[in-house]
């Protein structure tokens, strides 16, 4: 059984909304809320891409993730570089610490009844997971290997900035998810992209990832979990197993695939390929996912 625990945290809600300024920008509902942010978070994403590469990305969701541990900005931003490049001079600490203060302090302006407002903004999806949850675990388990399902997973909600998103962060047991109060899409319910990303957290785990390494499985693991969950939502009845729902689930939550690839005519068909083939032939979880990495070329 999947335990969950609610935390919201206005600092992980800040950081969301500018790493999602970096990422999304035509996506934001409101363009105020994208100009307070976008400074800012294409200062700090230049210092990532300095000291990181291409690699970026992986340095914000470290910083994300270490923000709902660390309150101290100083101490946040020597842990975060510490971990990520190991750069942790005292200009790039002062730089990327002011940032993050900067960033906090236009969340707080924008949402000065943020801590209160996302106690409301979460109960719909909390009774959505009271509701079909542990089910989903339950049959998502069935699907794959119960070892994939964390006994306990911190789920940290945050303000919506793009009208619906989530990021599982794989190395810290914990998932980000906007608090939107009604389902974007009533064919995809925010329930179940909760358990697609619940179900990413232990992939981390030495008997799923050593053979592909880190920067394969941050592509791989969220293509390879969207057919079981899917699956598990049919059974559900929440949602349906198909190439097309496959494709609209890859568009409309963020899952990244390999570059110049058409979603509808190459991706999600090949998805549903390999998850008959999977269904087919039951091999280990880890094994599946490096075909699945050859098949889509990642």
């Amino acid at each position: 059984m999947t335990q969950i625990r609610w935390t919201p945290n206005a600092s992980v809600s800040a950081l969301h909304a500018a790493d999602f300024a970096v990422r999304f920008p035509d996506q934001f509902v409101d363009q105020s809320v994208l100009a307070a942010f976008q400074k800012e978070a294409a200062e700090l994403n230049r210092q990532f891409e300095s000291v990181a590469g291409a690699n970026a990305s992986s340095v914000w969701s470290t910083l994300i993730a270490t923000a709902a541990e660390i309150e101290s900005n100083h101490e946040l931003a020597s842990a975060v570089l510490r971990k990520s490049v190991g750069d942790t001079s005292p200009n790039a600490v002062s730089f990327l610490s002011g940032k993050i203060t900067e960033i906090e302090a236009a969340f707080k302006q924008l949402f000065p009844k943020f801590s209160d407002q996302i106690l409301f903004r979460i109960r719909p999806l909390q009774e959505q997971w009271l509701g079909f949850g542990n089910g989903l675990m339950a049959h998502l388990g069935r699907l794959t290997e119960k070892e994939i399902l964390a006994e306990d997973v911190r789920v940290i909600p945050v303000q919506p900035v793009v009208g619906g998103a989530g990021v599982a962060h794989l190395n810290a047991n914990l998932v980000r998810i906007e608090a939107v109060l009604t389902n974007p899409m009533a064919e995809l319910p925010e329930v179940v992209r909760l358990a697609w990303l619940v179900s990413q957290v232990h992939l981390d785990l030495p008997r799923f990832s050593e053979m592909m390494g880190a920067a394969v499985l941050s592509k791989v693991a969220p293509l390879a979990m969207l057919p079981p969950v899917l699956a598990a939502s049919q059974v559900l009845e929440q949602s349906r197993c198909t190439s097309e729902m496959s494709a609209m689930a890859i568009q409309h939550w963020h899952i990244p695939v390999p570059v110049g690839a058409d979603v509808h005519d190459h991706v999600a068909p090949v998805l549903m390929d390999w998850w008959e083939t999977y269904l087919q032939t039951r091999p280990a979880w880890h094994i599946a996912m490096q075909a699945l990495a050859k098949m889509l070329g990642v």
